[in-house]
């Protein structure tokens, strides 16, 4: 989150010269700190290991590595936040960018008005995601059998012991789910949630593509997650 001069870090990722001089500059008159832009993902890789950002912006279609590689290598690895900003408008491309980890996936041209708005919504969604949650003593007795969300809500531990790593988006899905105690929440509850992030609306099958990348996350980690589909309602966390 902000550093010492109070400004939120980005990283670029885009191959087009003047789209991305154009990008770093208006970022950076909308009150952000870009702290480099690369135009391939070996380059890339190299500048965040040496700068970590808050929030990385990639393109889809770059040289060699594309975005959508880099975002779920990004995902596997970091929790940082994700924008894809890309001209690959088609539903599969959405799809696959926001599968493959992507936080938020828009398409060019895009307004710096409505990017920067989008940044810093992510942003104070992750800071919420990062925020302790109180655990009372019955909570925490509750903790040693079932499952339950640890430092600070980024890891679901399920009641073996194995953990699961989460992104923004599957933090909020989860805290959400699991605050309702066992009560279905609706698609229409949960697309709210993420409003902030989509100015122009959120489509209500985004909540089924983050269910159906959440699951096979879990499924991968040899965790069987007991989020349930309740027919006409949403759904519900049956733990």
């Amino acid at each position: 989150m902000p550093g010492a001069d109070g400004l939120l870090c980005i990283g670029l990722l885009e191959d087009d010269a003047d789209f991305r001089e154009e990008l770093a500059l208006g970022l950076g008159g909308y009150g952000f700190r870009v702290a480099f832009a690369c135009d391939n993902a070996v380059a890339f890789y190299r500048r965040l290991q040496e700068q970590p950002c808050d929030i990385v912006i990639l393109d889809a279609h770059l040289p060699g590595e594309d975005g959508f590689s880099v975002a779920t290598r990004l995902r596997a690895l970091s929790p940082v936040g994700i924008v894809m900003l890309t001209g690959r408008s088609a539903l599969e491309d959405r799809v696959r960018g926001l599968e493959g980890g992507a936080d938020v996936y828009m398409t060019k041209p895009v307004d710096l008005l409505e990017l920067s708005s989008v940044i810093r919504s992510l942003a104070r969604r992750m800071r919420l995601a990062k925020a302790p949650r109180p655990v009372d003593a019955e909570t925490r007795a509750a903790a040693d059998t079932n499952w339950s969300l640890q430092d600070g809500g980024w890891i679901l531990v399920a009641p073996d012991g194995a953990s699961l790593h989460l992104s923004a988006q599957e933090r909020t899905f989860l805290v959400a789910l699991m605050d309702a105690a066992g009560s279905a929440v609706s698609r229409q509850a949960l697309a709210e949630l993420f409003l902030p992030d989509s100015p122009g609306g959120f489509e209500l099958r985004r909540i089924d593509v983050l269910v159906s990348r959440l699951r096979a996350k879990a499924q991968s980690a040899g965790l069987k997650l007991p989020v349930l589909s309740v027919r006409g309602q949403g759904y519900v966390f049956a733990a």
